[in-house]
């Protein structure tokens, strides 16, 4: 395994949130700038298989790898002779959650790729977190000006 990519945050929004935005596979294009889709081909849960496109790339399969309700959230993007995994975990903090997302390669030519995507990967994610965060954090703030 490569490590090539890993981002941490705090916010004030509940980990819960956070993991049914990440299972919400089709609205990630709304706060990852860089994914065109992602559909599953088959009902949510672990193992289920479906299709990526990230913008300006080709389409790839993926899968499901990890589900925790409310805790993580996990996939595998199966490239030509490597797999990529984006872990996403949220838990419980004082403020309301700390958020880690971190990628991985594995296989033969998990080295190769990590040379060509560690970099992209990193702003990627700190991107992505970053305006997933701001997203919910928003939505907070407006539901609670609706309260008062």
């Amino acid at each position: 395994m490569i490590e090539i990519a890993r981002a941490e945050l705090s916010s004030t929004v509940s980990p819960e949130r956070f993991v049914a935005r990440w299972r919400d596979l089709a609205t990630h294009p709304e706060w990852a700038a860089g994914m065109e889709y992602l559909r599953l081909d088959e009902p949510f849960a672990v193992g289920a298989r479906g299709v990526l496109k990230v913008r300006g790339g080709h389409e790839a399969p993926f899968v499901v790898a990890e589900y925790v309700d409310g805790r993580l959230y996990a996939d595998t993007t199966i490239l030509d002779g490597a797999e990529l995994t984006v872990h996403h975990s949220a838990v419980p903090s004082e403020s309301g959650s700390a958020l880690v997302l971190r990628a991985w390669l594995t296989g033969a030519r998990a080295a190769e790729y990590a040379d060509q995507m560690r970099d992209d990967v990193q702003r990627s994610l700190d991107a992505d977190l970053a305006a997933l965060a701001r997203m919910l954090e928003s939505e907070n703030e407006a539901t609670a000006r609706g309260l008062e």
